[in-house]
This record gives C-alpha cells, sequence and structure tokens, in this order.
C-alpha cells in the first residue's frame, strides 16, 4: 500500500513538473521557425540550384512560424503593468511584421536563385531574432 501511494505521488509531480515545464503555443512556433532557419544557414554554406525549392519551403516554413508568432502574445507581457501591456503587445506585432517582411525578400532572393543576397538577408534575419528575443522573451530563471 505504502508503494502504491509513493509510486502515485511520484508521478503526480512529474505530471505537475511536466506542465509546468510545458512549451506555450509561441515557444513552440519560434522553435519550428528556429529549426528551419538552422537547417537553411546550414544549407546556405554550399548552396545547389538542385535543392532551390527545399530553400524555399524552409522559408516558407519561417514565414509560417512567424506569422503564427505574431498572432500569439509573449508570457513577458503578463510581467508588466497594465497599462504598459498593450503597447508591449503592439510592439511585438510591429517586430513580428518586419520580421515577415525579411522572411519575404530571403524568399524572394532564394526563389530567384541568388545565394549571396540570401545568405546577407539570413544574417539580417538572425539580427532582428536576436534583438526581438532581447526586448520580448522572459528571461529563464
Amino acid at each position: 500500500m505504502i508503494k502504491t501511494v509513493s509510486v502515485l505521488v511520484c508521478l503526480m509531480s512529474l505530471e505537475i513538473c511536466s506542465t509546468t515545464m510545458a512549451d506555450t503555443p509561441l515557444e513552440l512556433s519560434m522553435k519550428q521557425m528556429g529549426k528551419a532557419y538552422k537547417q537553411l544557414s546550414l544549407d546556405l554554406q554550399q548552396p545547389q540550384d538542385a535543392q532551390k525549392d527545399d530553400y524555399v519551403a524552409l522559408a516558407a516554413t519561417m514565414k509560417l512560424a512567424a506569422q503564427k508568432s505574431r498572432t500569439l502574445v509573449p508570457k513577458k507581457v503578463a510581467e508588466l503593468p497594465p497599462d504598459q501591456q498593450a503597447v508591449m503587445v503592439k510592439d511585438y506585432q510591429k517586430a513580428m511584421d518586419d520580421l515577415i517582411a525579411s522572411i519575404d525578400v530571403l524568399s524572394a532572393n532564394l526563389q530567384g536563385g541568388r545565394w549571396d543576397n540570401a545568405t546577407k538577408q539570413l544574417a539580417m534575419l538572425k539580427q532582428q531574432m536576436m534583438v526581438g528575443h532581447k526586448e520580448f522573451r522572459k528571461k529563464d530563471k
């Protein structure tokens, strides 16, 4: 009986921990975008015309994830006073709009086979993402 209770308590503890550690929809969307970004970054180190469709598909994945992320609210917003929350959400949405526009430029470069321009655009995207994370991402403690 004691073993059964102990096992149940352990299982409940694991369930609580996994629930509190679960990724939010925004985090999942950002991870999807990051995964596509990383793959595209690796692929563009030695781009091949025959892989152009794959590169464009990765950029499309990034754009879809960015569009989805734009509709979500960063966790950091909840830490702000109520009078500052709407401003942060608006700033976040503007930053996501800018990121989406940059992804569109990247896609155009990829579709045109302009590998040097695509690589430069990818570097600009990285900078935008870093700034966005600094500004809108909740710091883990």
